[in-house]
Order: structure tokens, then C-alpha cells, then sequence
């Protein structure tokens, strides 16, 4: 409900949606909030209205509306109109009902005054609206965003006023902000929500590329998110780097000593070609098996001086070693029987 403040007693009737044409019943005296003017800027708020509101219900007289704020310079000063009743219409601002003049009636019917300025007192202590002195009709307002005295549209009613705080009262509320909080308290939270929303947005996109990368689907909770992460960080079967080096290196001098062993035994390698043999075949083992393959017998096969055992009579059955060594050389069993076991 509007709070109303009352000279002598006289109640109003409800506001109705008029033309704002001619002289308005209805007239805004300050604008809610922080009010810029020309003579210093102020604040216009609920503890503001309500002293303003309290200061004009003890005085007797009603607060004269002169022209061009001639009651100010103490010449003549004829009158516009009385304000008989300030009306606190919230974020609307302090309005009041008026009793016009015929002149003044003429000069608004006629578009020749289109603003009233208002003579407010201004508390030291905090910059607050205290008192309202006087106003006068004029065209040129000290105050920044005054409503105008004679303008197209309609005056808003009591249910369009209460719709109208309604919204503003849920908006407030969800942006976090008191019942009394300015247009501009609104405007920085509603630019909060539109950064927060923009960071957001980022973080979805950031989400996605995440799971992406992950091979996760877009629904994937953030505990799998997780879990697959530490997976790739210590993945099963894991060994250290330095670990994984020393046994590959060992693997290789084993595959190179069976290899040159193999071309020892075979006599496609002589004893001092062994140092050579070992480097070729530690460097490129794929390289050295095709040279054993096409490699001619330069040594007896199975004498000592070759570094193989004697040969026994018949064919040798080959270990284990051997036939991994043979598998890896890609040598069957009838070549094998040939060149180490004396076959034909």
C-alpha cells in the first residue's frame, strides 16, 4: 500500500488511469534513490520520504508551488498551486496531489510549463532529503530525470502500482538484494548475473572438451571423470621409465649374444669378426638375421676355434634356446639339421 501523508485530514480517493494532459491532478516531487541536481546531488529514500512526509503533516500551511522559484528571492511570487498531499509511491518516487491555479491550469493545458523543480533541504550528516520547502513550475529543472508535468500516457493506479512493486519486490529477491535497493544496486547485480552466466557457459564448454578428451559421453559424473584420470596417471602393468630402459637393454644384449652365438656356431661369423658381429647385430638385429641368411660358411661348422661344441653324431636335437633362436632367425629345421647337425 502507498503511504500517504495528510494536511487537515482530507483522505484522497483511489488514482485513476487519466490523461496526463493539461494540468495533472498528480505530480512527482523527487525521484526515488540517488538524485543528481544541479545544486548537489542527494539521496531520496524510504527514511528520506518518511520525514519529508512527517515534517509536511505537522506544518498547517500547504507548500506553495510558485513560478521559476520566485518565492525564493523574496519579490512577488504568485502561486501556481498547493500541494495538499504527498503520496510515497516508492520506486516511483515522492508524489503529490495538487490544487492548481486557473493561470497555471492554463500555462500546463497550453504546454507552456512542462516541469516542476523542487526546493528540498538537504541533511549535512548524511545527504539525506529532509524537508521540502517549495517547488516552482518551470523548463528548466535542477533535477536530472523529473517526471513531466504535461506529457502523453496515463497516470497509474493503485493496482497497477501494486503489480508494478510486486515484480519489482520478486526481482529483488532473486537477485539478493533488500526491498529498498536502488536502480542501480539492480543494475549491478543483473551485470553480476550476466558474468556469472558467461563464466558458466565457458566452464560447459571447458567440461565437454574435458570428457572429450577423456572419452567420456557428456553425462559422465565427475567421480568417473576422476577415476579415469588417476588411471591414465598410474596406469595397470606401470613401470618407471628408468626401470622400462635397464630391462630393454638387457633384452637386447641377450637377443644380440644368441644372434652372434648363432653365427658363431653356424661358421658364417669367424671368432675375430665377433666385436663387429656384436655391434651389428646390438644396432639392427632384423639386419643382422638377413645377413646370417644369405651369409656363406666361412668357418668348419663345430670346430672350437668357432666357439661350438662337437658335433654328435646324427642329428642334434635342438634345446629350447634353440629353437627360440631359430624361430627369431627364421631358420627351419632341415636348414638347422644341415649346418649344425650335420645332415644333408
Amino acid at each position: 500500500m502507498e503511504e500517504i501523508a495528510f494536511k487537515n485530514k482530507h483522505r484522497l480517493l483511489p488514482l485513476t488511469g487519466t490523461p496526463i494532459e493539461g494540468a495533472p491532478d498528480e505530480i512527482q516531487i523527487v525521484p526515488y534513490g540517488n538524485v543528481h541536481s544541479k545544486k548537489g546531488d542527494f539521496l531520496a529514500d524510504e527514511l528520506a520520504y518518511e520525514e519529508i512526509m512527517a515534517h509536511f503533516a505537522k506544518e498547517s500551511n500547504d507548500v506553495v508551488i510558485d513560478y521559476e522559484h520566485q518565492t525564493l528571492e523574496g519579490t512577488q511570487a504568485p502561486a501556481a498551486g498547493w500541494i495538499k498531499t504527498l503520496i510515497n509511491k516508492g520506486d516511483q518516487g515522492l508524489w503529490a496531489r495538487v490544487e492548481w491555479t486557473p493561470r497555471a491550469s492554463e500555462y500546463l493545458a497550453n504546454k507552456e510549463y512542462r516541469y516542476l523543480s523542487p526546493v528540498i533541504w538537504v541533511r549535512n550528516s548524511d545527504k539525506r532529503a529532509a524537508i521540502l520547502h517549495s517547488a516552482a513550475l518551470t523548463n528548466v529543472p535542477a533535477i536530472d530525470g523529473m517526471v513531466p508535468l504535461v506529457n502523453k500516457g496515463l497516470v497509474p493506479n493503485d493496482e497497477e502500482d501494486e503489480k508494478r512493486m510486486e515484480f519489482r519486490l520478486m526481482v529483488l529477491k532473486t537477485l539478493g538484494l533488500p526491498d529498498n535497493a536502488t536502480d542501480e544496486q539492480v543494475s549491478a547485480a543483473l551485470q553480476k548475473m550476466q558474468d556469472a552466466a558467461r563464466r558458466l557457459e565457458g566452464l560447459t564448454t571447458f567440461k565437454q572438451d574435458v570428457l572429450k578428451t577423456l572419452e567420456l559421453d557428456d553425462n559422465a559424473t565427475s567421480d568417473q571423470a576422476r577415476g579415469k584420470i588417476v588411471s591414465l596417471k598410474n596406469p595397470s602393468g606401470y613401470v618407471p621409465v628408468e626401470q622400462f630402459n635397464e630391462l630393454k637393454k638387457r633384452l637386447d644384449l641377450k637377443d644380440r649374444d644368441e644372434l652372434v652365438q648363432m653365427a658363431l656356431k653356424s661358421g658364417k661369423v669367424a671368432p675375430a669378426q665377433k666385436d663387429w658381429a656384436e655391434q651389428y647385430a646390438l644396432k639392427d638385429p632384423i639386419g643382422f638375421k638377413a645377413f646370417l641368411e644369405h651369409a656363406p660358411v666361412v668357418v668348419p661348422v663345430g670346430t672350437e676355434i668357432a666357439g661350438g661344441d662337437p658335433p654328435a653324431s646324427g642329428v642334434g636335437k635342438p634345446d629350447e634356446m634353440q629353437i627360440l633362436v631359430n624361430k627369431m632367425l627364421g631358420i627351419d629345421d632341415d636348414a638347422y639339421k644341415k649346418f649344425y647337425g650335420g645332415g644333408e
